[in-house]
C-alpha cells in the first residue's frame, strides 16, 4: 500500500511539473527550458537525433514524445523526425484506431512547426503536410482536402514555391473537382491561369539565375498543367471564348486580365477570334507588348492585311523578351511565307529567327525544304536539280549541328534529297566532280559543295 502511494504520488508530481512547465514555457526567451529542464531537453533530443537517423523510430519515440511536450521550439528536428517516427509506426500497426491516432499525430506535427517555427515559409510546410496526407490515404485522400491545403500554400508561396510539383498535384485536385461537378469548371480555369502565371515566373526567375536545372523541371511541371487543361475540355475554344465573351470589353483598361485573354486563347489554338483581337488590341493601346503584337499580327493575317502582319510579327519578336519565343514568332511567319511559296521572304524570315535563337534547328530544316520545293524553278534541266538538293543537305547538316534535338528528322530529310542527287555518269558528261564548289543560281543564291549518288 505504502509502494502503491508511493507510486500514486510520484505520477502526480511529475504531471504537475510537466503541467506547471507548459504553463511558463517560453519558446522565444527559453526554448530548451530552464535548470535541469534545459538540461534534460538536450539529452533527449540528443537521444531522439542519434535514434532517428538511424532509422530506429521506436527508440526514437520516447525522447521525441520528451521534447515535443516539454521544450517544442527547442528545434526543427522535433519536426522533421516526427513525422518519419509516426509514419514508420502507421506502416507497421495493423489496429485501425491506433493508425488513426498515429495519422492524426502526424498531421498535428505540422500545423504544432508552424506555431512555434512561424519563420518557415508556411506554403512549404503545408505543402509537405499534404503530401504525407496522400501517401498515408492514399486512394481515399480528399480532393478537396488536397485543394484546400495546397490552395493555401501556393496563394502564400506564389511564384516561389517550393516543392515545386506542388503546382501539379494542386491542378489535378482541381481537376478532379471540375470533373465530379461541372458547375466547378469556371474554377478551374481561373486556376489554370493563375498557377500557369506563377510557374512562367518562377521559370523566368530560375533562368535569370542561370538555374537551367530548375527552369527545365519547372517547364515540365507546366507542360503537364497545359496538357491536362487542354484535354478536360474546360478549356476549349468554345469554352474559353464563352468565359471571356462579355469580361473583355468591362476590362479593357485592365492590363493583367488582357494579357492573360490573349495568352489563354492563343494556348487552345484561338487566335482567330473577335474576343481575341479585341483583347489584344486594348492591350496594345495600354502598353504595346509581344503578346498583343502577335494578336494583331494574327488578325491582320486573317484581313489578308499581309504587310500589316508582317510589321506586327517583327515588333512582336522584337518587344518579346524570351529570344526562343522571339525565334518562333518569326519561325510563324517564315511558314505563313513558305505557304504562299514566297521562298525568298521565308528564309529571310528563317533567318531572323536564328538571329534571336541561333540554335533554332528547325529554322535551317525549313531553309532546306524551301530550297528542294524550288529546284524545278532554280533548274528547268532535270539533270542539274540535284545540285539544288546538295544545297538543301548543306542546311540539314547545319540543323543537325546547332540542335541536336532535330537530328532525326534532319536525317530522314537528307535519305530522301540524297536520292535526287546527281548521278555519277551524269555529272561525268556534264564536267562536274564529287566535291567540287558549285554555285546555285536564282533566288538562292549560294555556293555548295558537290554530292554524287
Amino acid at each position: 500500500m505504502r509502494r502503491l502511494l508511493l507510486s500514486g504520488f510520484l505520477a502526480f508530481a511529475t504531471v504537475a511539473g510537466l503541467s506547471a512547465q507548459k504553463a511558463g514555457y517560453d519558446p522565444v526567451k527559453a526554448p530548451f527550458g530552464h535548470g535541469e529542464d534545459s538540461v534534460k531537453c538536450r539529452m533527449n533530443l540528443s537521444l531522439m537525433s542519434t535514434s532517428a537517423k538511424a532509422e530506429n523510430y521506436k527508440e526514437a519515440l520516447t525522447p521525441w514524445n520528451a521534447v515535443y511536450e516539454n521544450c517544442p521550439a527547442s528545434s526543427k528536428n522535433i519536426y522533421i523526425y516526427g513525422p518519419r517516427i509516426f509514419k514508420s509506426l502507421y506502416a507497421s500497426e495493423t489496429d485501425a484506431a491506433k493508425k488513426q491516432q498515429y495519422f492524426d499525430k502526424i498531421m498535428e506535427i505540422f500545423d504544432t512547426r508552424l506555431k512555434y517555427f512561424s519563420d518557415d515559409n508556411k506554403g512549404t510546410v503545408l505543402a509537405y503536410k499534404t503530401y504525407d496526407y496522400m501517401e498515408l490515404m492514399g486512394d481515399k485522400a480528399d480532393s478537396k482536402v488536397i485543394y484546400q491545403w495546397l490552395g493555401e500554400a501556393i496563394n502564400e508561396m506564389k511564384s516561389d514555391m517550393e516543392p515545386k510539383d506542388a503546382y501539379s498535384y494542386y491542378m489535378v485536385a482541381s481537376l478532379t473537382q471540375f470533373l465530379n461537378d461541372p458547375g466547378k469548371k469556371d474554377q478551374y480555369i481561373t486556376d489554370y491561369f493563375t498557377v500557369t502565371g506563377y510557374v512562367d515566373e518562377a521559370i523566368s526567375k530560375a533562368n535569370a539565375a542561370n538555374d537551367k536545372a530548375n527552369a527545365d523541371y519547372l517547364g515540365l511541371v507546366k507542360e503537364g498543367i497545359v496538357k491536362a487543361f487542354v484535354s478536360s475540355g474546360a478549356g476549349d475554344c468554345k469554352t474559353l471564348t464563352e468565359y471571356y465573351a462579355d469580361k473583355v470589353e468591362p476590362n479593357k483598361e485592365n492590363k493583367a486580365f488582357l494579357t492573360e485573354v490573349v495568352n489563354a486563347l492563343g494556348s487552345v489554338g484561338c487566335s482567330d477570334t473577335e474576343i481575341y483581337f479585341s483583347a489584344a488590341e486594348y492591350l496594345h493601346k495600354l502598353e504595346p507588348s509581344a503578346e498583343s503584337a502577335i494578336g494583331l499580327a494574327n488578325k491582320s493575317l486573317r484581313d489578308k492585311d499581309y504587310d500589316t502582319a508582317i510589321k506586327y510579327y517583327h515588333e512582336g519578336a522584337q518587344l518579346e523578351s524570351d529570344k526562343n519565343k522571339a525565334s518562333d514568332y518569326m519561325m510563324q511567319l517564315a511558314g505563313i511565307f513558305s505557304n504562299q511559296r514566297n521562298f525568298a521572304k521565308s528564309r529571310q524570315a528563317a533567318y531572323d529567327a536564328l538571329e534571336f535563337n541561333p540554335n533554332n534547328g528547325e529554322a535551317y530544316i525549313l531553309i532546306a525544304q524551301l530550297y528542294a520545293a524550288s529546284a524545278q524553278n532554280i533548274f528547268p534541266e532535270a539533270e542539274k536539280r540535284g545540285l539544288v538538293f546538295c544545297a538543301a543537305v548543306d542546311k540539314l547538316q547545319k540543323a543537325k549541328s546547332v540542335d541536336p534535338s532535330v537530328a532525326a528528322k534532319a536525317n530522314g530529310l537528307i535519305n530522301t534529297y540524297s536520292g535526287y542527287f546527281m548521278d555519277t555518269e551524269t555529272a561525268f558528261m556534264m564536267g562536274i566532280k564529287a566535291g567540287e564548289s558549285i554555285f546555285i543560281p536564282g533566288w538562292i543564291g549560294e555556293t555548295t559543295t558537290v554530292r554524287l549518288k
